[in-house]
Formats: structure tokens, sequence, C-alpha cells
């Protein structure tokens, strides 16, 4: 059906990301947003250079959504923790945008303006900037590349493929159990862990790990 409306740099982004919120990152082409809209891939490359830019249009838009609240008066590890939640929770909404970042980088202002606010939150701590950089590398990393495991994780169980855990616990009970004592006793609980369990033990570990350089640089 075609356009109600003549198409703009800025709907054609907005449909993009709805697009990704529905389909995920990786299925976003020109050609499919051009299906969606109505259009031929080259109605859309009069506004858009080709899918690099859109896809790079589309993960600043989505960094956009990405506003922390850490309560009023919040302290340094109140900001941080505030920080990845709230990345988390945007990029779970558009899966393929954290695989996209981690294979290509943040870029654009909303990246810049996320990345000072983390930033910030590390030199409140009283960091030197070497540790602020440091430290800013952690949460960032362990915050896109455990929500680009978790949409790994959704993509599987949405293609009706088994389950890996289950397969590992199945094998490690039919073993040997004193060949492979401490797995087979701690493997079930690895595997019974929740994405947001994971998620916020590894941010917890990370935030004490700051918590303790910030101690040796004071």
């Amino acid at each position: 059906m075609p356009p109600q409306t003549p198409l703009t740099r800025d709907g054609v982004v907005t449909a993009a990301l709805e697009f990704t919120r529905e389909e995920g990152l990786r299925a976003l082409t020109m050609r499919a947003l051009g299906k969606r809209l109505g259009v031929t891939p080259m109605a859309l490359y009069r506004h858009i250079d080709g899918r690099e830019e859109l896809a790079r249009l589309v993960v600043d838009r989505v960094g956009s959504l990405v506003q922390p609240t850490p309560p009023a008066g919040a302290g340094w590890e109140a900001k941080t923790r505030a920080w990845a939640l709230a990345q988390r929770e945007v990029l779970r909404r558009h899966p393929g945008v954290a695989a996209w970042l981690i294979d290509n980088g943040p870029a654009g202002d909303e990246a810049y303006r996320l990345l000072d606010l983390l930033a910030s939150a590390l030199t409140d701590a009283g960091l030197k900037d070497a540790a602020v950089a440091r430290g800013s590398v952690l949460v960032m990393s362990w915050t896109f590349s455990r929500v680009a495991v978790e949409d790994q994780a959704d993509a599987r169980e949405r293609s009706g493929r088994s389950s890996r855990a289950r397969s590992f616990i199945t094998g490690l009970r039919q073993s040997d159990p004193e060949k492979y004592a401490d797995a087979a006793r701690i493997g079930p609980e690895v595997f019974g862990l929740s994405m947001e369990e994971i998620f916020e033990t590894g941010l917890d570990w990370i935030i004490a790990g700051i918590r303790e350089r910030r101690a040796s640089d004071g």
C-alpha cells in the first residue's frame, strides 16, 4: 500500500526503528523497509545513503531512548547501575542493536551523551581519568555483550531450537559424578539463573571492583 504522506528522512528512520523493534536490526534492509512502507528501495535512497547509514541512524535513535533515572541525590554506584539497567531495558526492546554496537562501536550524539553520563558517574567516585576510562569500558562491554547473548537466546527460543543449557545438564548428569564433581554440584544452578540475575550479578561485581579501585586510588 502506498504511503499516505510523502517520505522524509525522519519518517524513514522512525519506520526503521519500528521495524527493528519488531524484526530485529539484522533483518533491516532497504528492500525490507521499502516493502513495509510500500515503496521501492530507490525511494528510500533519496533520503538515506544505504543500509549502513540507516542502521547507524536507528542505533542513534535507540540511544535517545536510553534515559537513566537514578534517585535524586544518588551516588556514583546508583548512577552507574541506573545507566546499565536503562541501557539493557532499551536494547532488549530493539534486538540486534547490542550486537551492532559490539561490531561497530558507539557513534553519534546520543552515544556521546551516554558515555558522558557514565564517565561523569565514575568521576564522581573520585577515580583518576585512566580508571574512569577503564571502568566505562567494563560497564559498556558487560552491558552490550550480555544483551547480545540474551538476544541470541531469544532468537534460539523463537526458532524452536533445543536449549543448550538443557543439553549440557543432561550430559552432565549422565557423566561420571566423581570425574566432574564440582561441575556436577553447581551445573544446575549455573544454568538455572535468569537473564536478569546474570546481568545484575555481573554488574554488581564490576561495581564492587570499581569500588576497590576507588579505595586504592584514594
